[in-house]
């Protein structure tokens, strides 16, 4: 006996005009979710990173010496498959020359102790995610749990939000 094959057309959805376009409060309390997800999902950079983050080619990574980046950045190169998060972890766990940046403000003490990296990014810097440039560069957004802060490079950021075809609202990179 032999099996029964049915023919199926295949069907494909095209988003059309006629299709409800979300209105801006919508949209707005999409931009809001998606923000508190970040932030709910945001490492602390002093600790040991929970998930992996491979980069999928070579590229380089901006890595701010401050908040807002007020004294510069320092720019690392991340090989393909190596972890950014574990790159960005160490980074700022390295010590910092007192006597080179006496002058910025180190955010957890006052005191002339040994100083790490991510003491001078704000109270409690966490990294929400991370962004590519035009380039394929990394940058990452941080937001501060205590100053409730949130900062790439040297600006603010916001997420922006589209709706997709299936009718889910996912981060659109600008």
């Amino acid at each position: 006996m032999k099996p029964k094959v049915e023919k199926k057309e295949v069907k494909l959805s095209f988003p059309n005009e006629s299709t409800k376009k979300p209105s801006s409060e919508e949209r707005q309390k999409a931009v809001k979710a998606m923000t508190d997800i970040a932030r709910a999902f945001a490492w602390s950079v002093h600790r040991w990173p929970m998930d992996k983050r491979i980069a999928e080619y070579n590229t380089k990574i901006h890595l701010p010496r401050t908040y807002l980046s007020r004294k510069g950045e320092d720019t690392r190169g991340v090989r393909k498959g190596a972890d950014v998060n574990q790159i960005v972890h160490r980074h700022y766990m390295d010590l910092l020359d007192l006597e080179k940046h006496g002058d910025w403000v180190n955010y957890v003490h006052d005191d002339n102790v040994i100083s790490r990296r991510h003491e001078y990014l704000g109270p409690d810097p966490r990294i929400a995610g991370y962004f590519f440039d035009d380039d394929g560069e990394i940058h990452i957004r941080w937001w501060d749990g205590f100053l409730k802060d949130q900062w790439m490079d040297n600006h603010k950021w916001t997420l922006n939000v589209e709706m997709n075809t299936s009718g889910q609202w996912v981060v659109k990179e600008d």
